[in-house]
């Protein structure tokens, strides 16, 4: 396997699946040609600057992309061209039409095409929705879903241009855990923009701090916050009630679920885990590999991308113009 980016975000990465026992990273790619040789030596890789250079291996079948946004559509292009397999941060692409297109392009070539939606694969999350699947909680009635990170990151990436806004760099992992957790559709969307704290934020036309409603189907619906400046740390939490009970999702101090239902409250085994995030992002990894060795496992793909940001792009629309945004036939693949 191949790193391609290597910034903050890729370095992680590259990291991280040097540890898996099942993946061999070979290559790792980056514009700053430093940065790229500086973490291929901390795992034992090849670094390049060149991405044509890149694709001339013809040991490499797999290419982890974690460049920018806005890269992302030329370079999965290029990879499923050459004939790789691809496992490409969230999201997919900023454009609907473009995000379907290479999702097509990948069913056409036979190639695995992986988005990094991680809280799939996070023990936290695993064992809420067994749970939900299981029927502890009966039927989900409604769904209260958190992101809150520390600190915003420059001005420059939040610009929605260039991240696609807080909607969707931030919101697309939580429009995405309700349709996988529930099975249920999206279909009114309802958004609005918080006071501004970080007036640079703004300069650029993006908000940092929003709260959503999404309607869903059989009358059920889900809440969603996204703020970039809680200062304690960067914190997730995912809240359903059901019929027979709720679950609770924690990140911070700790990876947790609790089972909450009529003989008490109980942390969910196999639930645990000191750094969610870590552990998801490893984990998905590894569902990557097993899926590329022809595994039947469900991954989230182009179409759970493509689905995420156009609700991430209803909310948006929403808090501009101050009316619900009606949505149709939005359901999670995976």
């Amino acid at each position: 396997m191949a790193v391609v980016g290597v910034g903050r975000m890729g370095a992680l990465h590259a990291e991280k699946l040097a540890e898996i026992d099942s993946i061999d990273v070979v290559a790792v790619a980056d514009a700053q040609v430093d940065v790229a040789e500086r973490v291929a030596a901390s795992i034992g890789a090849d670094g390049y600057e060149s991405l044509e250079a890149l694709n001339k291996r013809d040991d490499v079948a797999a290419w982890l992309i974690a460049t920018p946004t806005t890269t992302h559509p030329e370079i999965v292009e290029m990879a499923l061209g050459a004939g790789r397999h691809v496992l490409c941060e969230k999201p997919l692409a900023l454009d609907l039409a473009e995000s379907e297109r290479l999702g097509t392009l990948a069913a056409a070539s036979g190639k695995v095409l992986q988005v990094g939606f991680w809280r799939r694969f996070a023990p936290p999350w695993v064992a809420a929705r067994r749970a939900i699947v299981d029927g502890a909680i009966g039927r989900p009635l409604m769904l209260r879903l958190a992101q809150w990170d520390a600190d915003p990151p420059p001005a420059s990436f939040c610009d929605p241009l260039t991240s696609g806004g807080l909607a969707i760099d931030c919101g697309v992992h939580e429009f995405d855990l309700v349709g996988w957790m529930t099975g249920l559709g999206i279909e009114t969307v309802t958004g609005r923009n918080l006071p501004l704290v970080d007036r640079s934020i703004g300069e650029v036309g993006d908000v940092d701090n929003l709260l959503a409603v999404l309607d869903l189907e059989g009358g059920a619906a889900a809440t969603v916050d996204l703020s970039r400046n809680c200062r304690f740390g960067d914190d997730v939490r995912t809240e359903i009630l059901g019929e027979d009970g709720a679950i609770f999702v924690d990140l911070l101090p700790v990876g947790r679920t609790r089972l909450a239902d009529a003989s008490g409250i109980r942390v969910l085994a196999g639930s645990e885990t000191n750094d969610a995030f870590v552990e998801g992002i490893k984990a998905q990894a590894q569902a990557f590999g097993e899926v590329v060795r022809g595994a039947p496992i469900d991954v989230p793909g182009a179409a759970d991308s493509t689905l995420a940001v156009a609700v991430g792009r209803a909310v948006q629309r929403s808090a501009a113009e101050g009316v619900p945004v009606t949505l149709t036939g939005l359901h999670s693949a995976g």
